[in-house]
């Protein structure tokens, strides 16, 4: 039997997904409400997800279908919420594909999770009646995920950086690499000062000037959180440059 914590949060939503569509307690959208020649009775999620996989089936179907979702998701979350999750899994899992080959770690769980997390950032910001609202949530969590590979791609690079000058392995700088802000941040995650998402929220706030409300929101923060969590990152990463001092001279 598969371990559930090796499971991605998109497979759980595929399973709770299936869940919510098993008869005789299927959740249903109404034909009649939805229209554009869809049967005018109640329509299991999971009939109503194959149809909108059809090559043939019209943006108008799919529109119609999706705003449901959105207006049901704001209305009762719970169901609907995980409900349209499932329905936009295989476009999620489509997602996860092509991003796969950027992120750099084999492990793809925690990008599985931030492709989650952008789709229902987009969710809640969605409206109804907006045009094309599928594109919408399918680009929310697109980005989210995108922006997770990008991250770890620096990070990885900023360590790659510090490796290399680290020319006696003992994780101390010499004074070429004293003035680079990346490496001391890259050693500050090497000597287990600082996590990695530390030392990236560290470098995308203090060095490159991103605002500290979109980084918050990247992580599911409210900004008073995502504040005290770099205030804390930045008096570790000063008390690990203080007791680095002798080095940095040497």
């Amino acid at each position: 039997m598969e371990n559930e914590h090796s499971r991605s949060d998109l497979d759980v939503i595929e399973h709770r997904f299936l869940q919510l569509a098993a008869q005789p307690n299927a959740l249903t959208l109404d034909g009649a409400v939805l229209g554009c020649g869809i049967p005018p009775q109640p329509q299991p999620l999971d009939l109503l997800r194959n149809l909108l996989l059809k090559p043939r089936t019209t943006w108008l179907t799919k529109e119609a279908v999706w705003r449901e979702l959105v207006r049901r998701a704001h209305m009762e979350p719970e169901p609907w919420m995980t409900a349209t999750a499932g329905m936009m899994c295989p476009g999620l899992k489509g997602i996860a594909r092509k991003l796969s080959p950027r992120y750099p770690h084999n492990n793809k769980i925690d990008l599985h999770s931030e492709i989650l997390v952008g789709f229902f950032e987009a969710l809640d910001l969605a409206e109804p009646d907006q045009p094309r609202v599928y594109s919408q949530l399918y680009w929310g969590a697109f980005r989210r995920g995108h922006e997770l590979c990008n991250r770890e791609n620096r990070n990885l690079q900023r360590i790659a950086r510090y490796e290399e000058v680290d020319e006696l392995g003992d994780g101390h700088w010499r004074r070429s690499t004293a003035g680079n802000a990346d490496l001391l941040l890259a050693g500050a995650v090497l000597n287990n000062v600082l996590t990695k998402d530390e030392a990236a929220l560290v470098s995308e706030i203090c060095l490159d000037g991103e605002e500290p409300g979109a980084a918050a929101s990247r992580r599911g923060l409210s900004k008073r959180a995502c504040d005290k969590r770099l205030a804390q990152a930045e008096r570790k990463l000063v008390g690990f440059l203080n007791s680095r001092i002798p080095d940095l001279a040497a």
